[in-house]
This record gives structure tokens, sequence and C-alpha cells, in this order.
């Protein structure tokens, strides 16, 4: 017989409970097992959902609040700002290249006074690899300690994102955000959203910097760029509108030729720098002389063109130009100095005096010449003896 039939019904009972258990307890331990792999691997999930979400928040705040910026300096500003609050960030720096090939920081945040200064002065050389595009640069505590060692310490972060900002196939800024620590729980760790959302920013950056290129542009194209008053192609065409616009309603417009009276005393006696503060002062002045729909132009050195888009009668230019020789004449106060210019106008109408836009300012300049012959600081019809 056997040892096992042998055996105590109660030990055999007692044996098989004992495997049980023991089965029991290994799949506890493996289902255990599996549902701490399942929780880390959902923290993972959830922080990175978490910098998505921030990620998302930062580019809405971007979008809503940068279209109302008009140049670099404040939405290098701003942007940084926005993102050491959006992404958990320390400091965020934004780096503009040199002409001899390095880079300087153009805008620090999170740094503090002194450091700031000593970084500002700093010239700073980047890897080739942090102006890669397509691939940004992502320095953790798991990183090798030598890698970018030297744009680290410059800027005082060893864990950082940095992305450059691209216009026409040139960088145009080097973006690098980061934190002096990364510790848990205080702080995620920089990671993929962290690069993802970083890169998205500098290729906004460079949408925009697009959009300022093309205004400045157009600036250039159409506005003196002393007095930002519509440069003489601009007024020019300006004319020809208003002209057209009169002729298909059947009323009067006119141009009023502005020379300025002793403009050059100005200038030999102050300097030109004095002559250029003078020329924006007349150009407020005459701005505020017209109405919004009316246009003011300068067409050369100490020269304006001021249209009249819609007059009732040819008699209420002259009222306008009455007021323009009142307030050009008011002594202005440049460079700690008391002087004083005048104004010569000639003024043409439409249709009387022309029907289109450079017969009616040839017209209007004739007749301030005539002004200027015959004792200045006055206004003359075209046509008029």
């Amino acid at each position: 017989m056997s040892k096992e039939n042998n055996q105590d019904p109660r030990d055999r009972e007692i044996e098989e409970l004992r495997r049980e258990v023991l089965y029991l307890r290994r799949t506890a331990e493996m289902t255990a097992g599996r549902l701490l792999l399942a929780d880390t691997q959902a923290i993972a999930i959830r922080h990175e959902l978490e910098q998505k979400r921030r990620g998302f928040g930062l580019m809405a705040d971007l979008a809503v609040s940068l279209g109302r910026e008009t140049d670099y300096e404040s939405v290098f500003v701003s942007v940084s700002r926005r993102i050491n609050a959006a992404l958990n960030m320390q400091r965020t720096a934004v780096l503009a290249p040199d002409p001899d090939g390095g880079f300087s920081a153009a805008v620090l945040q999170g740094y503090p006074a002194e450091e700031q200064k000593e970084i500002l002065a700093r010239r700073i050389d980047i890897a080739p690899e942090m102006l890669d595009p397509s691939s940004p640069v992502l320095i953790t505590g798991a990183d090798d300690e030598e890698r970018l060692r030297s744009v680290r310490e410059a800027l005082a972060l060893p864990y950082l994102v940095s992305s450059p900002v691209m216009l026409y196939d040139n960088v145009v800024a080097l973006l690098v955000t980061g934190r002096l620590v990364e510790e848990r729980p205080y702080l995620p760790r920089l990671g993929k959203s962290d690069v993802e959302t970083v890169q998205t920013v500098s290729v906004y950056l460079a949408a925009m910097f697009t959009g300022f290129r093309l205004r400045q542009t157009e600036i250039l194209a159409n506005y003196d760029p002393l007095t930002q008053l519509f440069n003489h192609r601009s007024t020019t065409e300006s004319l020809r509108q208003t002209l057209e616009h009169a002729g298909r309603n059947g009323y009067h417009a006119a141009a009023l030729f502005v020379d300025l009276d002793g403009f050059k005393e100005v200038n030999d006696t102050y300097g030109h720098a004095a002559g250029d503060l003078v020329l924006r002062i007349v150009s407020e002045r005459l701005v505020n002389c017209v109405r919004d729909s009316d246009i003011v132009g300068r067409i050369g050195g100490d020269e304006f063109a001021v249209i009249l888009s819609h007059i009732s009668q040819p008699e209420d230019a002259a009222g306008i130009a009455a007021k323009i020789i009142e307030k050009l004449s008011e002594p202005m106060e440049v460079q700690g100095e008391r002087c004083q210019v005048g104004a010569s106008i000639g003024i043409a109408i439409y249709p009387e005096h022309g029907r289109d836009e450079s017969t009616l300012l040839q017209a209007a300049d004739d007749a301030m010449y005539t002004v200027k012959n015959s004792g200045k600081n006055a206004y003359r019809y075209a046509g008029k003896v």
C-alpha cells in the first residue's frame, strides 16, 4: 500500500489547502505586480496629459494675447513669462545671434538682477545641435554631464529644453527654458511634452516674426520713417482714390501743398537732430488740424500734402489752411531751445483745378510757390493772381 494511501485524510486535506494557499499567494503577488505596473503607467499617462494640458493652455493664451504685441522684445518677454508660469519652468532665456556667429541674451526671465547683468554682457557659443529645428534639445539629470556643458553653465540651467526660432531658414532667436532643480514630487521631470510645447512656441514665434517683417516692409514702402505719415507714393495714390470717389459721387475734394517757412534756419542753428524733431512736431500738428477721413503726407524735405477728401464748397479749404498756418506758427520747444516756423500753402480744388492727382498736386505746388515769392506764411488758391 502506498504512503499516500496510508496518509490520514485530514493530513491530505491540509496539504491540499497549503498548496492552494501557495497558488493564491503567487497569483496575488503577480496581480499586485501588474496593478503596480498599471498604476505606474497611469501616473505616467496622467503626468503626460497634464504636461500636454499645460502646453495647450499656454498656446491658447499666447494666441489670444500676442496678437496685440507690435515688437520683438515685448513678444519675447511675454512668451518667456508665460512659459515659466504654464510649464513650471524657473528660468527662460531668449538668445539672439550676433554678427560674429555667437549668441547673446536678449531676454532673461526668472534671473536675479545681478545674474542678468552678467549674462547679458556675455557672448555665448551655441553648439550646432541646438540649432536644428527638427530636433529640439532636452537636457535632464539622465544626460551626460559633458553634453552642452558650456551652454548650461553660461545660462545657469542644468535642466533645459531649447528650440531655435527659424525665419527664412535663418535662426533669428534661440528659445531656452528650464530649471535649476528637478526633484519629484515638487517638480515633474522635463519630458517629451515639454519639448513639443517649446518647439510649437518657437514655430509660433517664427510665424509672428514673419508678420512683423511683412508689416515692416509695408511701412517702408508706404510711410515716411521719420514722421510715420504717408510718403510721396502713398499720398499720391490716396489722392487718386479720393478723386475717383469724389467723381463718382459728385462732390469737391482739395489738395493742400504745405511748405515750411524758416525750417532751414532751424537746421542751420540747432542741427539736423533738432530739425527732425521739428518735422515730427509739425506732422502731429497737421494731423490734429484735419478730420480722420482726411490724409496728411510728407512728400519731401519740409514739404507736406494735405488731402481733404470731401468738402461742401471750395471755400472750406481756406478755413483748414488758415488753421494750419495758425497752429504751425506756434513756438515749439526743441532741445531746450524755443524755435518757430511758418507755412506757405497752395490750394487746388477738384475738379476746378484738375481732374487727376498729378495735375491737382502741381496746381497746388505752383500756388504755394506764389505764396513763397510774395511774403510767405499765407495760403493761396491755384489760378489766383
